[in-house]
């Protein structure tokens, strides 16, 4: 198996990030059990949703609530289980782990780039997940389409695919920012979780933010956390006009830009503070 120590030897610089995502590729297949665990244990939220939209569109006894079809709100619940698990980051704790024991110090030393280090090591470590939770989102999808009639456009699949590796750069890049913490607190993993919650339920991982009302509605669309999950699945289940889909991505990229400087100027005056104690 790779190390970091070994990603840091003299060669090109493609070669190590290379190795850095193939570092990332192995570390998701010795972990795939915990990945197939957690996913079987999101099924049953998305249950208790559906069970529980089902009750609220039989009470209501209108066919559009929070200006969802019912067929819409159902697809909205499984898709958001499954795009929540995509999105979903980790390495924020290891990220903990490098400043906290020390590890940090050898890639302010060595040739080796921690955020494209960071970067690469998560991309890897998401391909193995992102193919399995792909191949469900296709069957649920089809599922979908042939007992309800739910109607896929070629061109909203693709945009979805473009929009959902943009939603995976983005909450990278925010729990990026939120790592570098760390400089400042040792122990912030009650932190991770507790901003996990938070960024899930401002995103839509939940319930879609059409719920929370109009002016909750227009307070998301000028903050990143909508565009990670609410947004690609409401462009698949056509909730989003055509028109609006381009704009929507250059929103994405917008955030994605500005994550990137913050969380370069994070690092840089975490660094100041960062001294090395451990490892």
């Amino acid at each position: 198996m790779l190390t970091p120590k070994e990603l840091t030897r003299p060669v090109g610089w493609l070669h190590k990030y290379t190795k850095a995502f193939e570092l990332g590729f192995q570390t998701a297949l010795e972990y795939r059990l915990n990945f197939m665990i957690s996913l079987i244990g999101a099924i049953y939220p998305i249950l208790v949703q559906s069970f529980l939209w089902t009750a609220i569109f039989n009470a209501s006894e209108q066919p559009v609530v929070y200006g969802y079809t019912y067929r819409q709100m159902i697809a909205y619940t499984f898709l958001a289980g499954l795009v929540a698990r995509i999105v979903r980051t980790g390495f924020e704790y290891d990220i903990m782990d490098d400043i906290k024991n020390g590890k940090y110090s050898k890639f302010l030393v060595q040739p080796l780039g921690y955020f494209p280090y960071r970067l690469c090591s998560y991309l890897g470590q998401k391909a193995p997940n992102l193919v399995m939770v792909l191949g469900l989102l296709v069957f649920v999808l089809a599922g979908l389409s042939v007992f309800w009639g739910f109607s896929l456009e070629p061109i909203r699949i693709l945009a979805f695919l473009v929009t959902l590796m943009l939603a995976v750069t983005l909450n990278f890049l925010i729990f990026y920012c939120v790592s570098s913490v760390a400089f400042w607190v040792i122990e912030i993993g009650f932190l991770f979780e507790g901003i996990r919650i938070v960024t899930v339920l401002l995103s839509g991982g939940i319930f879609p933010l059409d719920v929370f009302g109009p002016t909750f509605l227009r307070v998301m669309n000028l903050l990143p956390f909508k565009y990670t999950i609410n947004y690609p699945i409401n462009i698949l289940n056509g909730k989003i006009p055509a028109g609006e889909i381009l704009p929507g991505m250059l929103v994405q990229c917008l955030w994605i830009a500005l994550c990137y400087l913050l969380a370069g100027f994070l690092w840089r005056m975490g660094g100041r503070r960062y001294v090395a104690v451990g490892g």
